[in-house]
C-alpha cells in the first residue's frame, strides 16, 4: 500500500513538472512587444573610401554599392485599407503616439478627412472624421498642427465655403468682403483621450477686413492665404494691394485663438509673391519670395529675401541684385527672321573652326535639407533623371564640400522623385537620409523607400528599407524614443474586366535605431 501511494505521488509530481515546463515554453513562444529584432551590423568594407583630387579637401569621400543584406528589419507595421487616399500630415505627439491626417476619396463630390492615432507599438487608438460637407472644402495642402505636453493637439485648417450667395454689388469694398468671406480658419482641438474635438471657426473677413480697410488695401485675388506656425503664433502671408497699384505682399500674426495681433504690407517689394517664411539664427522672420517684373517685352524673375522683427518691421534686405531668369513675354517683338537673315547675308562670312569642349560629368543638384544652426546644406546629386547613381553631399553655405558619399545601386534600380527626398539631423548629430527606389523585377516595377543613417563623422551605421509596392507616395518620417516611425500611402494595381483597379492603403512602419 505504501508502494502504491509512493508511486502515485511520483506520477503526480512528474505530471505537474511536465505541465509547468509546457506552460513556461508556451509563454516563451508568445512574442513580446518589447522584443526587438536584431539590427544588422554595417561592415567597414560596405562604405569604401575613395581617393581625392588634388583640389579637394573632403572630410568624407566614399562610395556605397547598395545591398539589401544590410537592411535591418522593422519592429512593427500597421496598415489600413482605403478607397483612394492621400496622407496630408504626420506628426509625433508628446506622449509617443503619432497622428496622421488622411484624405480618403469615396468617389463622391467630397472626400472624407480623418485623423488616425497610433501608439508607440503601432496599435490604433483612435480614428476621428473631421467635419465637412458638400458646401465646404478643406485646403489640405497647408495644415498647421500644434501639439501640447499631454499628448493632445490642435489642427488649424483653411476651409473654402462654397455656398455663398452671389452679390450684385461691384464696389471695391463689396468685392473684398466677398473674397474674404469665402475662406475661414477652423481650429480643431483634441485632448489626449482623442474624443470628439472642440471646433472653432473664424472667417477671413472677421480677421482681416478692418485692418485691410485701415491700410487702404482693397484688392485681393483670393483669401486662400498661406499659414505657418512660428514662435507659438500663426503667421499668415499673401498678396493684396490698392486697385490702382501693383500687387503688394503682406504678413500678419495671429494668436492661437485666431485673433489678429499685427499686420504689415511691403510696398517696396511690389509684384513679389512670398513663397516661405522661416526663423533665422536671430529668431527673426526670414521671408523668401519671387519678384516678377518686365520691360520691353522681356519678363524677369528675381529672388527676394528680407528679415522682419517681432513687430513686422523690415530690418534687413538679403535680396539678389540681378534676376536669375529672363524670357520673352511680349508685347514688344524681337527682330523678324527676314531682318536677321538679311543682316547675316550682308556680313562677310568667315570660316570658323569649332573646338569641341572637353566632356565633363554633369550632376543635377538639389538641396533637400538646411541646417540653420551649423549653417550646413545637404544636397542630393544625380547624373540624369532616374539614374542608379547618386551622391549625398554636405557643404558649407559658401558651397565648400565636406562630404561626398556616392551610392551605386544595381542596374535594375532607379532613384525616383528627387524632389520628395527626406532628411533630418538627430539630436546626437546623426543624419538620416531617405530616398525613393524603383526596382525592376521580371518586367514589373515596384517602389520602396531606403533609409540611411550616418553618424556625425559621415559613416553609415544603419540601413533600412520599406516593403515595396506598385506605388508608394506621401512618405513622412519622425523619430520617437530611439525609433524611426515612417508613414506613407501604398497602392497596388489589378486588371479586372478590361480596366485597372487600384487598392490603396495607409501604412506605418517602425525601425529601431538602438
Amino acid at each position: 500500500m505504501n508502494k502504491k501511494k509512493l508511486l502515485r505521488t511520483l506520477l503526480l509530481s512528474f505530471i505537474v513538472i511536465q505541465l509547468s515546463c509546457k506552460k513556461e515554453n508556451d509563454q516563451n513562444l508568445i512574442p513580446s512587444s518589447n522584443d526587438k529584432p536584431d539590427l544588422v551590423t554595417i561592415n567597414e568594407g560596405y562604405q569604401k573610401n575613395e581617393k581625392q583630387n588634388g583640389n579637394e579637401n573632403l572630410e568624407v569621400n566614399s562610395i556605397i554599392h547598395f545591398s539589401k543584406k544590410y537592411n535591418s528589419p522593422q519592429t512593427w507595421d500597421y496598415s489600413l485599407n482605403l478607397t483612394e487616399a492621400s496622407l496630408r500630415g504626420f506628426h509625433k505627439l508628446s506622449n509617443g503616439n503619432t497622428m496622421s491626417i488622411v484624405e480618403n476619396d469615396n468617389r463622391s463630390d467630397n472626400s472624407t478627412v480623418f485623423v488616425l492615432i497610433l501608439d508607440k507599438e503601432g496599435k490604433e487608438i483612435a480614428k476621428k472624421k473631421l467635419p465637412t460637407n458638400s458646401k465646404s472644402k478643406f485646403n489640405l495642402y497647408n495644415i498647421l498642427v500644434k501639439t501640447d505636453n499631454a499628448g493632445g493637439f490642435t489642427i488649424y485648417m483653411k476651409k473654402q465655403i462654397r455656398s455663398l450667395s452671389e452679390s450684385n454689388e461691384d464696389s471695391d469694398e463689396a468685392k473684398l468682403k466677398r473674397k474674404l468671406r469665402e475662406y475661414q480658419i477652423d481650429k480643431i482641438k483634441f485632448n489626449n483621450t482623442y474624443a470628439d474635438p472642440q471646433i472653432e471657426s473664424k472667417s477671413m473677413e472677421t480677421v482681416f477686413l478692418k485692418s485691410f480697410q485701415d491700410k487702404g488695401l482693397s484688392k485681393i485675388v483670393s483669401a486662400d492665404f498661406s499659414m505657418k506656425y512660428l514662435k507659438d503664433k500663426i503667421v499668415v502671408y499673401g498678396t493684396t494691394g490698392e486697385p490702382s497699384l501693383s500687387d503688394t505682399p503682406f504678413v500678419a500674426v495671429l494668436d492661437q485663438n485666431m485673433k489678429l495681433l499685427r499686420i504689415n504690407s511691403f510696398s517696396n517689394y511690389l509684384e513679389t509673391a512670398i513663397d516661405n517664411i522661416t526663423l533665422n539664427k536671430e529668431n527673426n522672420l526670414f521671408v523668401e519670395g519671387l519678384e516678377h517684373s518686365g520691360a520691353d517685352g522681356t519678363c524677369y524673375r528675381t529672388k527676394k529675401r528680407f528679415v522682419l522683427d517681432d513687430n513686422l518691421k523690415l530690418i534687413a534686405d538679403k535680396s539678389d541684385k540681378e534676376p536669375y531668369e529672363s524670357f520673352y513675354c511680349g508685347p514688344a517683338f524681337p527682330e523678324s527672321d527676314e531682318e536677321s537673315s538679311e543682316e547675316a547675308e550682308s556680313e562677310p562670312q568667315e570660316e570658323e573652326t569649332t573646338v569641341k569642349p572637353e566632356k565633363k560629368e554633369v550632376w543635377d543638384t538639389y538641396t533637400f535639407h538646411k541646417d540653420e544652426k551649423e549653417e550646413m546644406l545637404y544636397n542630393f546629386k544625380q547624373k540624369g533623371m532616374f539614374s542608379n547613381k547618386i551622391i549625398l553631399e554636405k557643404t558649407k553655405l559658401d558651397s565648400t564640400a565636406l562630404w561626398q558619399i556616392k551610392f551605386m545601386f544595381p542596374d535594375n534600380y532607379e532613384v525616383s522623385y528627387s524632389s520628395s527626398l527626406r532628411g533630418f539631423k538627430r539630436s546626437n548629430g546623426d543624419f538620416v537620409f531617405c530616398v525613393y527606389l524603383r526596382e525592376k523585377v521580371n518586367e514589373k516595377e515596384k517602389l520602396s523607400m531606403a533609409i540611411f543613417v550616418f553618424n556625425k563623422e559621415g559613416h553609415l551605421i544603419r540601413q533600412f528599407e520599406t516593403p515595396s509596392y506598385y506605388g508608394l507616395t506621401n512618405f513622412e518620417i519622425e523619430e520617437i524614443d530611439g525609433n524611426l516611425i515612417v508613414a506613407y500611402m501604398s497602392y497596388d494595381s489589378k486588371y479586372i474586366n478590361g480596366e485597372w483597379k487600384y487598392d490603396y492603403a495607409f501604412r506605418a512602419n517602425s525601425y529601431s535605431l538602438e
